[in-house]
């Protein structure tokens, strides 16, 4: 059990949830999709601007591709003593971008605009984690225009620039019981119970808290073509994130005398939430079919230290209500593996499939329920349709989660009411001096993906 200020908390959620795999949509572009994500190596499309820019440098012509992907996302929470809760938080579209043009023999520019950080949770009122989070929103867009030189007929390198404008919003409850007591007139009978003990009064204050920043990363990457083997590699930086924003609280009757404790405020956070990222492809291809395999990289252990900064800290006898707080992370970096294949059936047509790994970066330590995240694995469908200029595609996914369980090393597992700790005989403890933030159970979660792009040729 943790140590933490009324609104510290918030703020160490925020940061779980806004760019973990969990919320990481590597779907931007269907064809891609549809080979369950293992186009490094290949990038033949518009979406090589995302995937992997060197790519760009083989393709002809200026390309104009739109691509959606719709989410349905079920996530529930399942305890053997506090019962099930369900995320409703269930649809998501996700639009995708991509264009690309021939500056001349050797020089292709492209550029990507996505959002692959764009999910939320939202959980009931009376949900048991409501102190961890109730409600969360994350949106984060990415711009993306790279440049590509073609070395030779076998090899090209590409080199872009990637902006981020990122936006989160989150509603939690926070566990006030300390300050009603303290403020509740009635007294308990004294004898039995020491003279001035307080009736215990529970109470929660709701926190609703908006904030957004921008960020600027960079990214390198290489493709090879050597007849039937193909390679890429891509690299992008990470990217740090200065929130700025505001909090507001709804405080309950019961507190009306203390809601200066509570103003609506400033809050900032520092943090590194984009980490570096390398992924690795190797592909083939023979007769009508072709097989490539990928492997990505993802360097969530620099995720260490993180500051929250409030403009008005408050403090209630001497004990902070509001106050500044250092975060401590305990992330690893994180790998997943994916496989697709693809059968060219006709001139037009085009099918493929894919299957995928993915180990979560979350530990038990660190999971609430904002992230219930856990290792991930998926199989993918789909297929192309090209005929002069147009061209078609289209991807299905099903998702499945591994059950995440809540251990009792979980950091976030308990608060502390504030309340002091009475002990009376024969009536035992008078006030409840924790309460449970992450209570034990497991999520469990599937997810099911759709996608279609469309494809145009100049």
């Amino acid at each position: 059990m943790r140590k933490r200020g009324l609104v510290g908390v918030m703020l160490l959620v925020i940061a779980t949830g806004a760019f973990a795999s969990g919320t990481f949509v590597y779907e931007q572009g269907s064809k891609a999709s549809a080979l369950a994500g293992a186009f490094v190596a290949q990038a033949d499309d518009a979406s090589a601007a995302f995937y992997n820019p060197a790519g760009l440098a083989f393709q002809k012509g200026m390309q104009l591709s739109f691509n959606t992907t719709y989410i349905f996302g079920k996530v529930r929470y399942e305890s053997p003593t506090l019962g099930t809760f369900e995320n409703h938080a269930k649809n998501f579209f996700v639009p995708g971008v991509f264009f690309s043009m021939p500056l001349n023999d050797r020089w292709t520019f492209g550029v990507s605009s996505t959002a692959p950080f764009n999910l939320a949770t939202d959980w009931s009122d009376r949900f048991t984690g409501r102190f961890a989070g109730r409600h969360s929103k994350i949106v984060t867009l990415q711009l993306r225009p790279a440049f590509a030189y073609k070395i030779n007929d076998h090899n090209a390198v590409a080199i872009g620039i990637d902006y981020y404008d990122s936006s989160i919003n989150l509603t939690r409850s926070f566990n006030t019981s300390a300050l009603s007591t303290a403020i509740n007139p009635h007294r308990l009978p004294s004898p039995p119970f020491p003279p001035g003990i307080p009736f215990y009064s529970y109470s929660e204050v709701v926190g609703d808290t908006h904030v957004r920043d921008q960020a600027l990363g960079w990214n390198v990457s290489y493709m090879g073509k050597f007849d039937p083997w193909s390679v890429g590699l891509f690299y992008h930086s990470k990217a740090k994130f200065n929130y700025d924003g505001h909090i507001s609280f709804e405080v309950p009757p019961k507190l009306n005398a203390l809601r200066s404790l509570f103003p609506g405020q400033g809050i900032s956070l520092d943090l590194e939430s984009v980490p570096a990222n390398a992924r690795l492809g190797v592909g083939y291809h023979w007769d009508k079919w072709s097989c490539e395999v990928d492997v990505t990289w993802t360097q969530w252990s620099t995720w260490g230290k993180s500051m929250a900064h409030f403009e008005k800290p408050t403090a209630f006898h001497g004990s902070p209500v509001i106050a500044d707080e250092q975060f401590v992370f305990d992330w690893k970096d994180g790998y997943s593996y994916r496989m697709g294949w693809s059968y060219k059936y006709s001139d037009h047509y085009t099918f493929h499939m894919g299957i995928l790994y993915d180990e979560t970066a979350v530990g038990n330590i660190t999971r609430a329920p904002l992230l219930p995240d856990q290792t991930r694995w998926a199989g993918t469908f789909g297929a192309s349709w090209q005929k002069g200029r147009w061209g078609v595609d289209w991807y299905a996914m099903y998702l499945h989660f591994n059950n995440a369980r809540v251990t009792d090393n979980n950091i976030n597992r308990y608060g502390e009411t504030g309340l002091p700790l009475v002990v009376v005989p024969i009536y035992g403890q008078l006030y409840p001096t924790t309460y449970p933030i992450v209570p034990d159970g497991k999520y469990k979660g599937v997810a099911y993906l759709y996608g279609i792009q469309v494809n145009y040729k100049f």
